[in-house]
């Protein structure tokens, strides 16, 4: 870690106690003045900090910036491995590489910013410094048909992690949540399977969160796709907003054999009741989900079919 990253994780695991310029010098073998310029370096980052004389500083606010320390403290117990970087191509890519060389299981990549980020489809994922990108990978002993389950338990997961921040969003069949009629989140599960099993081997989760204003955001995304500043106000941390997430995630999977996560999917769904087209051209309308997470069609011909990949359209 660098001197500032130490500087910081000291102030946040101090939790709102003084520590002094001294006593982090002599711990970090550096000068007072080293210190001093780390803490302005943190000021203009956002960070609020109380310098008082003869005590030293202290951390008022819990800043929007990554730390390890931190994080580890918010997942003490969950067995989740986060591996931070400040920006790469897809955190879906970098976790695949890291599940064919046998990273276990909840090992989590996130990053500030993706420069190349993938939806499902092989759409681009929109991902600017600021949001909360990161992939999950689990190794489940499920059989290849649970694939649209996980994707739905995690958009579940996601719904009630945000939940616990006051924030209401509805579930888009099969991976996006949205909030006020427009994204705020999508979710890409991609794996390696056995053929001869019909077993996952493992999934990568990837989950994209935004949380503030995009200046740059392309023009023919503005109408579709929002953020949870500009809608609600409220500032996230991202780094309690992913431990919620992958707390709420632990919760749901360990129950997916019960599918105790269909009730939230299926009473958030905006897809429901609504006159929707799959990506196969296939029209009717959304009325229910089955225990795999497919989703219940009555088309326009009066007959049920059940959608199982792809996705939907919502028409009206």
């Amino acid at each position: 870690m660098t001197l500032k990253e130490k500087v910081l994780s000291e102030l946040v695991l101090s939790a709102g106690e003084y520590r002094s310029g001294r006593q982090l010098a002599e711990e970090f073998g550096v000068s007072r003045t080293a210190v001093w310029k780390v803490i302005e370096q943190l000021k203009t980052q956002g960070c609020k900090i109380d310098a008082v004389t003869n005590k030293g500083y202290s951390l008022k606010e819990i800043p929007d910036i990554y730390n390890q320390n931190y994080m580890e403290q918010l997942l003490k117990g969950t067995g989740f491995q986060v591996q931070h970087y400040e920006e790469i191509d897809s955190t879906n890519k970098q976790a695949k590489i890291l599940a064919g060389q046998h990273a276990p299981s909840r090992t989590v990549v996130t990053a500030d910013k993706q420069t190349a980020g993938r939806g499902r489809m092989g759409k681009s994922f929109h991902s600017p410094t600021g949001g909360l990108y990161f992939s999950v990978i689990i190794r489940p002993d499920l059989p290849l048909t649970a694939t649209m389950s996980i994707t739905a338990c995690t958009a579940a997961a996601v719904h009630e992690a945000l939940k616990a921040f006051e924030i209401q969003t509805e579930i888009k069949w099969v991976n996006d949540l949205f909030l006020n009629g427009r994204k705020i989140c999508g979710i890409l599960s991609e794996g390696s399977f056995n053929a001869e099993l019909l077993k996952m081997e493992y999934l990568v989760i990837g989950i994209g969160i935004n949380l503030h204003e995009d200046p740059h955001l392309p023009e023919e995304l503005k109408t579709i796709v929002t953020d949870i500043e500009t809608e609600t106000g409220k500032k996230i941390n991202r780094c309690q907003l992913l431990a919620e997430v992958l707390k709420q995630m632990e919760k749901y999977f360990d129950e997916i054999s019960e599918k105790t996560y269909l009730k939230i999917y299926t009473e958030n769904s905006c897809t429901l009741g609504h006159k929707i087209r799959t990506d196969t051209g296939l029209t009717g309308t959304a009325t229910g989900f089955t225990e795999e997470a497919g989703l219940i069609i009555k088309t326009d011909d009066g007959t049920e079919q059940i959608i199982s990949t792809g996705s939907a359209q919502i028409l009206e």
